[in-house]
């Protein structure tokens, strides 16, 4: 499981759900022993049972006010109160074992960024045209601002709470994967980036429509580079 030696009391975790009734158990038994100092789940509006879910565990649950995946995890950001500050999706496709890389690495950082592909890995959830697309958007990302990282499109990061004062977050969509590294790099930001196997979703389907939301994240770069 890793070195649960290493102390999360001062770390804040994110949760964006939408109808995980059946996974969101598995995702919360499964960091039971990870002894977070607050879990934040951030729903949009579900029709299924993940409020009572996300209660029944002692998690603080907040109703997403607006709309988009990008909203949502700032919410949860503007909701949170301790020093660090990251991030898991409710459907059981990441690994806990990355955050404890993660602190064991930030105290020399302020961010760390996890990556599916780093060192050559694969993800199970990349269809043809979704590895053909995080493909392209890392390159671009890498291009157009320098970015040291090698997945884009994976949003699994840590970092400190302070840097919040020196970066502004703003992507209401999936863009936010790219913008926080993008942001945090310009700004001249200690990072590292570690892998993270991802897992197949334990349960229920994505949310993530390739060919739509691709075209909101590249607008959102196009934008968000003329603002860097």
């Amino acid at each position: 499981m890793g070195n649960l030696n290493i102390s999360l009391k001062d770390t804040s975790l994110i949760i964006a759900t939408y109808n995980e009734e059946e996974s969101l158990p598995f995702v919360l038994d499964e960091i039971k022993e990870y002894d977070f100092g607050e879990i934040i789940i951030v729903d949009g509006h579900s029709t299924d049972n993940t409020k009572l879910v996300a209660q029944s565990y002692g998690a603080t649950f907040i109703q997403q006010d607006k709309k988009g995946w990008g909203s949502a995890v700032l919410q949860g950001i503007s909701a949170s109160s301790l020093e660090y500050i990251t991030y898991m999706d409710g459907d059981g496709s990441y690994n806990p074992t990355a955050i404890l890389e993660m602190k064991s690495l930030i105290k020399d950082n302020d961010a760390v960024f996890s990556s599916r592909y780093k060192g050559g890995a694969k993800s199970p959830d990349d269809t043809f045209i979704r590895g053909i697309g995080n493909k392209l958007f890392t390159f671009l990302v890498r291009l157009l601002f320098k970015c040291k990282i090698s997945d884009a499109l994976f949003f699994y990061p840590l970092f400190r709470r302070e840097i919040l004062e020196k970066i502004d977050l703003r992507s209401s969509d999936f863009t936010l994967c790219l913008e926080l590294p993008a942001v945090v790099h310009s700004n001249k930001l200690r990072y590292t980036e570690i892998l993270s196997i991802e897992r197949e979703r334990f349960a229920g389907v994505t949310k993530v429509n390739a060919f739509f939301d691709g075209l909101k994240i590249l607008r959102g770069m196009l934008s968000l580079r003329f603002l860097i």
